[in-house]
């Protein structure tokens, strides 16, 4: 397995097509991970063919592109928690997994999985 290269999420299509193609596998492999993560690895897979790409940076700018339905929310961009009295929720806000929008960028889907990890180390600090 190589390196990924610094900075791989925050490249264009042209620094991406100087890579080699095992390089520009990895950095496809890392984007569908990262995607794969927050909605399923199933419904990744279908949500980047469903642009067509062809070439390897076409599939790496695939992954940059997608967009999904945010779970947590139920597409409201306000989530909901604690009793449900007369068909209200007791506490609410703005859905901070999507930032409120109701669905999912490719840079939501990195930040959850950023915060995520950070959340998990913290709980186990002791």
């Amino acid at each position: 397995m190589s390196r990924l290269p610094k900075g791989y999420l925050d490249m264009d299509s042209s620094e991406y097509s100087e890579l080699s193609i095992d390089t520009q596998r990895e950095v496809f492999t890392a984007l569908r991970d990262i995607i794969g993560y927050n909605i399923g690895a199933d419904d990744a897979r279908a949500l980047i063919k469903m642009s067509g790409p062809v070439t390897p940076v076409e599939w790496i700018m695939a992954c940059k592109g997608v967009r999904a339905k945010c779970t947590r929310c139920r597409t409201t961009g306000i989530y909901s928690w604690g009793a449900c009295v007369n068909g209200k929720m007791s506490c609410s806000g703005t859905c901070n997994r999507c930032a409120g929008k109701g669905y999912l960028t490719f840079d939501d889907m990195c930040r959850n999985k950023a915060y995520d990890n950070y959340a998990i180390r913290r709980a186990f600090m002791v």
